[in-house]
């Protein structure tokens, strides 16, 4: 299913379209809606779930308009408009998550339940107060930095079946890096830490042991911005814990949102 944004950019989105509690998935930067297919199926049958393709990516329009986090978290708000969506679970992996906190920022938390953060610290960039970003990524070195190829961003098996649905959706729709930098540039140099320790709703982070990008440590770091924070490690798993352990991911999750009722009731 298709939207046009108010600068006229047609998104794609994935939708189960059912009347049941409504999650909503963002990947990351290049990243691929069919990376979400076996997380999809274990949540479809006690919720609707959502998948939005982000512009230049997947199935979404390819454009050099608004490569900024901010245009990507209002593109968030029209989908919520759209679908007249409420109570929403919001999941983004990687760059997804940094959409989140923008839109979190932006447009408070009216619409949302909670948030599940997949491998992304609040802080890309290394300096004296934050020693968890993106691997050797500095202000020596940033951007630069980011134009190097950091090669997969996984580190156990995908499921076959799944890999090959990405791979085909990828010569159909290909994803160029290079137009797309402008956005990489603007996701790295953000710090999101305020936005958390203002935070008022409650959020799950999930590091995976085996990132190639991230020290699974930058959980803990971050639990401690506020105590409405809870983290897990997803044992053998990079950085795509959608795809490498998505039962992992599920269980993980479903564990979360229990404890978020009883909080919320509390």
């Amino acid at each position: 299913m298709d939207f046009t944004t108010n600068d006229g950019i047609r998104l794609h989105y994935y939708d189960t379209n059912e009347a049941k509690p409504v999650i909503v998935a963002i990947p990351g930067i290049g990243g691929s809606s069919q990376m979400w297919l076996e997380v999809m199926e274990l949540f479809k049958d006690d919720f609707r779930f959502i998948i939005l393709d982000p512009r230049n990516q997947g199935r979404s329009q390819r454009t050099y308009k608004g490569q900024r986090i901010s245009r990507h978290a209002k593109d968030l708000a029209e989908l919520f408009q759209k679908l007249d969506l409420h109570d929403v679970i919001a999941i983004g992996n990687s760059m997804g998550a940094a959409t989140l906190w923008s839109y979190l920022s932006l447009y408070g938390s009216s619409r949302l339940r909670a948030i599940v953060d997949l491998d992304q610290p609040p802080k890309m960039i290394h300096d004296q107060t934050w020693q968890y970003g993106f691997k050797e990524l500095s202000w020596n070195n940033y951007p630069q930095y980011l134009k190097i190829d950091f090669g997969n961003a996984f580190y156990t098996h995908i499921d076959d079946q799944m890999f090959t649905k990405a791979k085909q959706e990828a010569k159909e729709y290909p994803y160029c890096a290079e137009d797309n930098y402008l956005c990489l540039i603007d996701h790295a140099e953000q710090d999101w830490r305020d936005v958390l320790m203002d935070m008022t709703m409650p959020m799950l982070v999930l590091a995976g042991k085996n990132s190639p990008f991230f020290d699974y440590h930058f959980a803990f770091a971050m639990q401690k911005l506020n105590s409405r924070i809870k983290i897990q490690v997803i044992k053998n798993c990079g950085h795509l814990i959608q795809a490498e352990q998505p039962l992992a991911m599920y269980q993980a999750i479903i564990n979360f949102l229990k404890d978020v009722t009883q909080w919320t009731k509390s």
